[in-house]
């Protein structure tokens, strides 16, 4: 049984959003850990993408999309410098969440994903047991279940939505009510199969980045 608000999103989605193709993915596990830490809350084209590029100009020849970044690189680097010195010289950040500067969530991350033995976006992408990716991955206070989801979605899983404010703010203006974070999951899965009559390669992921395209503006 469809939730009873699918149908009136897709309606909004329809005559409002506008639907722009297939997302691309970046190759390096560290910097989707880096672009979803450092997107939560706060300006994502004038924010997060210069910090994605100045850690891609200090450790990847500029490289953004770099296929051999990895997780042990990823600690080792910070190791050497220190968390402060990577706060105040690499990203130029000093954001937090939940009072935990984004750069400790981001070396948390990388350091129970290597405890899993995951080092590499492929075993990421690939883990076995992704039910518990996520249980490790809600466990990191500050993160939550917009940052768990974006996560899996720039390592490539299509299936997601982000459930952040843009998201929540689209199913308001469409039904005039919020939901919780699992039924936007929800709806937004029944609306793309909906929607897929007019836009066959449509996926949740597609859908979540034109809604964030429309709302950011």
């Amino acid at each position: 049984m469809a939730h009873p608000y699918t149908a009136e999103f897709v309606e909004f989605c329809r005559n409002n959003i506008h639907i722009q193709g297939t997302t691309s993915v970046y190759h390096s596990l560290p910097i989707c850990i880096i672009d979803c830490v450092y997107s939560l809350r706060t300006k994502y084209k004038s924010v997060t993408v210069p910090i994605v590029h100045r850690y891609a100009d200090t450790y990847l020849n500029g490289n953004v999309m770099d296929t051999d970044d990895n997780l042990s690189l990823f600690l080792e680097h910070m190791n050497h410098c220190g968390l402060q010195y990577f706060a105040d010289k690499v990203v130029c950040n000093h954001q937090k969440l939940g009072g935990i500067p984004k750069e400790e969530i981001c070396y948390k991350i990388a350091t129970y994903l290597k405890c899993l033995n995951i080092n590499t976006l492929a075993e990421f992408r690939d883990y076995s047991h992704p039910e518990l990716l996520e249980i490790v991955l809600n466990g990191i206070k500050g993160f939550g279940d917009a940052g768990v989801n974006y996560l899996f979605m720039l390592a490539g899983d299509t299936s997601r939505c982000k459930p952040d404010v843009h998201i929540h703010r689209s199913i308001r203006d469409a039904c005039g009510n919020d939901v919780t974070n699992d039924e936007c999951q929800i709806i937004f899965t029944e609306a793309v199969a909906e929607m897929q009559t007019e836009h066959p390669n449509l996926t949740v992921r597609d859908l979540d980045f034109a809604v964030w395209s429309h709302y950011r503006v």
